[in-house]
């Protein structure tokens, strides 16, 4: 292991796992999804991973040292990130389908990358920013893989609702912002991860009457129990993402920690018995996601 991580940089590592936990927790989703309605899939979720983070604050003893300023910048995380992202990509979803929408919001390490440059002053390697656009690349090319025509068509995004997949892509690039500036006063990621999605949370409630169907809340007990399990794998995500800010840069844990459409094909395949053909396309896509993977987390 140690001569594992003397090769990779420990940051991108958990980033990585990051990607992986969070590959679960949509596969958890899509089971959920089948009984229960996406916003209540949602609500499960944040309300999870806000719980085990205020639990596991306490149990560290963040909680009752917390400084005022670095809550306002976890109340800011949650509000961009779980918040505007989880509101801004449902709508995209509802308004464009499944994958333009994610083909759209695969921009997010780009944003993310130019952020940390002009507000964190970030210098990324040559390196990263070339992994980084393998990585959108790949991404892209997975999410584009076997859709119709209609679909394909770029006008078509602009008839119906481009803005909100391209806002979610910036507001899910933004909240990491606010958690490096968090880290700045006390590095608590415990806390911030109870802060953020509770304040996600709230907001996704006040807007509920704008969603699509007036946002309605529909969970039976067998999506529960899926919306639990994969509650379960985005705080085990959000624990490797909030740990690699800590000590790494956002402009190389970012884009590592967006390989989730990758681990989404790879476990689709295994555990919803979907069958997946193995196109060009997708091995063009796996190679540029991996390459820039590698490119980025190597020393």
């Amino acid at each position: 292991m140690s001569s594992f991580t003397s090769l990779f940089g420990l940051a991108e590592i958990l980033a990585l796992l990051s990607s992986m936990f969070f590959g679960g927790t949509l596969v958890s989703l899509r089971h959920g999804m089948r009984f229960g309605s996406p916003l209540a899939a949602v609500l499960v979720i944040n309300t999870v991973v806000s719980l085990c983070g205020f639990m596991s604050s306490m149990i560290l003893g963040t909680f009752w040292t917390a400084e005022f300023t670095p809550l306002l910048y976890f109340a800011g995380m949650g509000i961009f990130g779980p918040g505007i992202g989880s509101i801004c990509r449902m709508m995209g979803v509802m308004r464009m389908g499944l994958s333009p929408s994610t083909l759209v919001a695969s921009s997010t390490p780009i944003w993310g990358t130019m952020l940390a440059i002009f507000i964190l002053g970030e210098e990324p390697t040559t390196r990263v920013l070339i992994g980084t656009v393998f990585i959108v690349g790949g991404v892209s090319l997975l999410a584009f893989e076997d859709r119709d025509e209609e679909s394909r068509n770029f006008r078509n995004w602009f008839r119906t609702a481009l803005i909100f997949p391209v806002v979610a892509s910036v507001a899910y690039a933004v909240a990491p912002i606010f958690i490096k500036l968090a880290y700045a006063y006390q590095k608590t990621p415990m806390l911030g991860l109870g802060v953020g999605f509770c304040v996600g949370n709230i907001l996704l409630l006040l807007a509920k009457p704008i969603l699509p169907g007036g946002g309605r809340i529909h969970a039976p007990l067998k999506s529960i129990a899926w919306y639990l399990l994969g509650g379960t794998f985005n705080f085990t995500a959000a624990i490797c993402f909030m740990t690699a800010l800590t000590f790494g840069n956002l402009s190389s844990i970012l884009p590592v920690s967006r390989l989730t459409p990758l681990w989404v094909v790879f476990f689709s395949s295994i555990f919803l018995r979907k069958l997946e053909r193995i196109t060009g396309l997708i091995i063009l896509a796996a190679a540029l996601v991996v390459a820039g993977g590698v490119m980025i987390s190597i020393r």
